[in-house]
Formats: structure tokens, C-alpha cells, sequence
């Protein structure tokens, strides 16, 4: 084994390999491998990426799809000492390109079945000197050659991992994790090797993982969800299964047939997934199901105990905290009626404060008093790539300003109320679009909502209501009806009403609000 000094994920993966070498680690429709398997893939890429100039340090951009894939390039990159970093495939092309510029990747990784996208990026981004195209489920028969260019998993016997790489300190960079991106250029935020497997070890005990765990692993590769769930399950010696496009039904399949025991979504995955006859399935597998990455609406949270089990976990983190600075709500809290809106309370070893906003880290609010939720852990991430300005304003500190606004209640469990962005000011009284949104969520002809504001000459902001219906017949009318039958004061109700067959989504999957806004502004 190379050498190491201090924790790193290199380090993590032998250790696995070697004490559950035949522990199935990776699952998809077209391989399996075990700790074993991955390992001796792992190091095959790493001597692959090596033959194209890749050297300890140097960033190697991924553009793939969840496949097993994935976590052989990304683990490639970290055999080698290379630093990985997952691009937003949905991104517009101007945007990739400066993103890219932005980074100075020296080779790229991406699947056949973004083949014609790269081909487009290639001559606008000639730093990349070397490619390497992947083969997953999703990619055409027609697309997984071009020319000379090395397949992985395909050609990786043609790269036997022939030399000792570099060693690896804790406090080496690992990876550089791009945050949502919904305008300009998406945030780089940098983490060392230390603070991700310090956040595999914090994920442990809320997940409940031991080797024998499995779970479906549904989110996108860029997204610091992915790190989060991914990790502690390499770490531990478990099993991911990965599909390619989210789809309910498959996902619905998967657990029954490869009987998953742990499944994390993001509360839209969750809505959407629940749309789906889940009755005559059996999910009895599951022991343990979560949600993560943005606020839960009261009446699906309900549907997730009724329909596929009562044992849920509710964790809070962000992209630049990882796992152990974050929060976390067990299924003991969530049984408690008067607790069921929190996200719990902070995991081991970290801290978090609410505080006024624009305050600093003294700034304090009083219980049931709202601010700007600020986070300290042991895996906070260093520092945005290429933004000191950004870095400064951002992390006071041990601080990181998560820009969530929250509180706390008396006894100390979290609350989080939204974005500070998100906030609604109406007639000059602030309002958020969770208690809102509940209500509406409940009506049972109402599939998702999301509710803006929008500039208004008169109030400031008119409140405007985004509703998806599972219901055609579904009116403004019995909207209108359900606010007024409901406990929201006046000034919170919906002004206006307008059905869309979908929510937009951003790269981690939430529903961005940004893009709402613009719909409202051109409409």
C-alpha cells in the first residue's frame, strides 16, 4: 500500500478491501463488484490516468452519470493523488466552459453518452489534454468507441497499476465539490482528506451502517449528497446500488429485488416516488429511510411513515459542511408530534448557532427567535477555489454562514425556515413559504408546490403559488378555499395560483425557487 500520513480516503478504501474484501461494494445493471473487485479497478484507473500525465494534485473533471463507474474514477483519482471534481452535466455549454477554465482540470472522465456534449467542449477548453470515455447502462451501443481514446471498465486490464503513488497527507485536498449553480458560475468548495473521512465517520451512527447495510445511492454525482451517502458506505464495507435516471418505479424494484436496507432522497425524490402503487411490494428490507437537502413538508414526511416505515431520519448539512457539521433528527424525535418540524440536533463534535442576520458569531437569537444559521464541525471544507473574497465572507472563522434561516427551540432541537433569499416580504411582513406550502401539499389533488414572491408595486412582494396537480380538474378556486379553511393568517395567503406540469429543479434536485421567479417575471 502507498504511504500515508495522517487520514485519507486512499487509506479508507484498502483498509475496507482488506477486511471485506468479499463484501459486495458496487451494484448496477450491468456490474458487480466486490472491495476486492473495486480495489484492483480502482488502481487500474489511477495507472490509466496516470499514462495521460495525471500527476499528485492535478484535477481531474467527471462527467458521469451514478453508475459503478463513478466511484472507480473518483477512487482512481485518489489512488493517484489526483484531486476529482464532478462537473453539472445540465449545465449550458458557457457555462461548463468557464467552469472548467475556472479549475484547469488536466484530463476528463466522462460517460459515451455525453459524447456529443464533449465533443463540443474540446475545442473551447485545451487544457484537457487527456480523455477517457466510461461505459454505463445509459450509455449507446454506437458510443461507447471513438478513435483510440481508453473505455473504462472495457481496457482497464491494459493498466496495471506499476509503480508506488505519492504519499497522502490528511490535510491533501480531495476534492472539489461544485455547489448548485442555479446562475453564473457554480461555487468550488475545496475538501481535504481528513474532514471527508472524518465526515464518513461522523455519518455512521445517525445512518445506523454497519458492513452488512445496502441502499440505493439516487443522487447526482456533483452533489455534495452523493459525498454524504457515498462515503460511509466505502468506509464501512457496505453495499450501493446505483441506476443510471431517476425513476420511481425502477427505484421501487431495486429495493424489493436487492432488498435495500437504508434509502436517503431528497423530500422532491420522495414526493414523486410516493405518486407510485407501492402496495403488493415488498419493501420490508428497509429498516432505516431518510430525507435530506431541503425542508420536508409535513404531509409526505406522514406518508413515508405510513407507507414504507415508520423509521426515519432527518439530516441537515450543506455542501461546504459535509456530514459532521451538520444536524440530525432520529426516528424517536420524529415520533414526537411536537418536534416532527425540526431537523434535530447538532452530530458529534459539531456546533451550530443561530444568529441575526448579516450578524457575527456572538450574535445569538433567544430561543423561537429566527436568524442565519451558522455551523461549525470537523469537516467543514477549507475555502472556495479561486475566491478569497467569497472564503472571507463566508467562513468567520470556524464558522461557515449557511445563509439558512432557523431557529432553535427550547430544548435545543434546530428549525429550519428556508433560505434567507427565500424570505417573502409582503406589506412589510416577513414570510416564508414553508407553512404555506404545508397546506397546500395537503390537498389530495396537489402532487408538489413551491411557493415566491413576486415584485409588487403595491405590497412589495406578491405571494404566488407554483402547484403541480395530480389532478386536472384541480382549480384556483379550491385553492384559494383550502387557504382561507386554514389556519394561515391573511397576509400569508397565495395572491395567485399557477399550475405547471413540473417544478424546476436544480443540479441537486431541489426545487429552485430562482428559476420560479423568472417563470413569474416572463410570464
Amino acid at each position: 500500500m502507498p504511504e500515508s500520513r495522517g487520514p485519507n480516503l486512499r487509506q479508507a478504501l484498502h483498509r475496507t478491501a482488506r477486511h471485506h474484501a468479499n463484501n459486495e461494494a458496487l451494484v448496477d445493471s450491468q456490474h458487480r463488484y466486490t472491495y476486492r473487485q473495486m480495489l484492483e479497478r480502482v488502481q487500474q484507473t489511477a495507472a490509466l490516468l496516470y499514462r495521460l500525465g495525471v500527476r499528485k494534485g492535478d484535477r481531474v473533471a467527471l462527467m458521469l452519470l451514478p453508475s459503478t463507474i463513478h466511484p472507480i474514477a473518483l477512487y482512481g483519482c485518489w489512488e493517484l493523488g489526483a484531486v476529482p471534481v464532478a462537473l453539472h452535466i445540465r449545465e449550458k455549454l458557457p457555462v461548463l466552459v468557464k467552469t472548467i477554465e475556472r479549475l484547469s482540470p488536466r484530463a476528463m472522465v466522462y460517460d459515451g453518452c455525453l459524447a456529443e456534449r464533449v465533443a463540443e467542449l474540446r475545442p473551447l477548453v485545451p487544457g484537457i489534454t487527456g480523455y477517457v470515455r466510461a461505459r454505463s447502462e445509459a450509455t449507446p451501443a454506437d458510443q461507447i468507441r471513438a478513435g483510440d481514446e481508453p473505455v473504462i471498465p472495457d481496457d482497464l486490464d491494459r493498466y496495471p497499476l506499476d509503480f508506488e503513488p505519492m504519499a497522502l497527507a490528511g490535510h491533501d485536498l480531495a476534492a472539489i465539490v461544485l455547489t448548485s449553480g442555479t446562475t453564473g458560475i457554480p461555487k468550488g468548495v475545496l475538501h481535504t482528506h481528513a474532514k471527508l473521512v472524518d465526515s464518513c465517520r461522523a455519518a455512521v451512527y445517525p445512518f445506523g451502517l454497519t458492513p452488512h447495510s445496502s441502499t440505493l445511492n439516487m443522487f447526482t454525482t456533483s452533489f455534495m449528497g452523493w459525498y454524504n451517502l457515498a462515503l460511509p458506505y466505502f468506509n464501512i464495507g457496505a453495499r450501493q446500488i446505483f441506476q443510471s435516471q431517476w425513476d420511481p418505479k425502477r427505484v421501487i424494484q431495486a429495493i424489493a429485488e436487492e432488498r435495500v436496507s437504508h434509502l436517503l432522497l431528497v423530500p422532491t425524490m420522495w414526493r414523486l416516488l410516493l405518486r407510485e402503487e407501492t402496495a403488493g411490494r415488498d419493501l420490508s428490507s428497509l429498516r432505516q429511510v431518510g430525507f435530506a437537502g431541503e425542508v420536508m413538508d409535513l404531509p409526505t414526511l406522514e406518508a413515508i411513515r405510513q407507507r414504507i416505515t415508520p423509521h426515519v431520519i432527518n439530516c441537515y448539512s450543506t455542501t461546504e459542511t459535509a456530514v459532521s457539521g451538520g444536524t440530525a433528527m432520529f426516528p424517536e424525535d420524529l415520533a414526537r408530534p411536537d418536534k416532527i418540524e425540526s431537523v434535530g440536533k447538532p452530530l458529534l463534535n459539531s456546533e451550530v448557532r443561530v444568529v441575526a442576520v448579516d450578524g457575527g458569531p456572538d450574535d445569538e437569537m433567544a430561543p423561537g427567535e429566527e436568524g442565519e444559521i451558522l455551523i461549525s464541525g470537523p469537516s467543514l471544507a477549507q475555502e472556495f477555489w479561486c475566491d478569497p473574497p467569497l472564503s472571507r465572507e463566508k467562513f468567520v472563522g470556524p464558522w461557515w454562514r449557511s445563509g439558512d434561516l432557523g431557529s432553535f427551540d427550547a430544548d435545543g432541537y434546530l428549525y429550519v425556515r428556508g433560505r434567507v433569499d427565500d424570505m417573502m416580504i409582503s406589506g412589510g411582513i416577513n414570510v416564508m413559504p414553508g407553512p404555506i406550502e404545508n397546506v397546500l401539499l395537503g390537498h389530495p389533488d396537489v402532487a408538489e408546490a413551491a411557493v415566491v414572491g413576486l415584485p409588487d408595486p403595491e405590497w412589495g412582494q406578491r405571494i404566488v403559488a407554483f402547484v403541480v396537480r395530480k389532478n386536472a380538474a384541480l382549480s384556483e378556486t379550491a385553492l384559494a378555499t383550502l387557504i382561507q379553511d386554514s389556519d394561515l393568517p391573511g397576509y400569508q395567503r397565495p395572491r395567485e395560483y399557477r399550475f405547471l406540469d413540473e417544478l424546476p429543479r436544480g443540479n441537486s434536485g431541489k426545487t429552485n425557487r430562482r428559476a420560479l421567479r423568472q417563470i413569474t417575471i416572463a410570464g
